[in-house]
């Protein structure tokens, strides 16, 4: 049976490509001859919506905390500045200067608040 590996539209057997074991990044993937590499550009941004993703439920437990601060007259600031620092952790220059798809993976939401 052959199987064959579609990247974009580009259909290949998959017999003769060496292929990544990891598909966190399979939306990266591209063609390089035989090889199939993943495209770091394409990483960065799939991994900071798999940030987003991971950061919503902690904005949203803020945003009550901001309320129920907002109610009792202190506390607010400390609340905006952590959801203001989530909401930068995209931005991060690290995600930006990770040169392999291991060292993008390894900033996780924890690693980059420094948890």
């Amino acid at each position: 049976m052959t199987n064959y590996l579609n990247i974009n539209g580009d259909v290949r057997d998959d017999s003769s490509l060496t292929v990544p074991t990891d598909r966190t990044f399979r939306e990266a993937w591209s063609f390089n001859e035989a090889v199939v590499e993943i495209d770091m550009t394409a990483a960065k941004v799939i991994h900071k919506d798999n940030l987003r993703a991971e950061r919503a439920p902690r904005l949203a437990a803020l945003d009550v905390d901001y309320m129920k601060a907002l109610e009792a007259g202190s506390g607010a600031d400390a609340i905006a500045a952590s959801k203001t620092t989530l909401r930068n952790i995209t931005d991060d220059a690290r995600i930006d200067a990770a040169t392999t798809p291991d060292a993008l993976k390894a900033l996780n939401l924890a690693t980059l608040l420094g948890e």
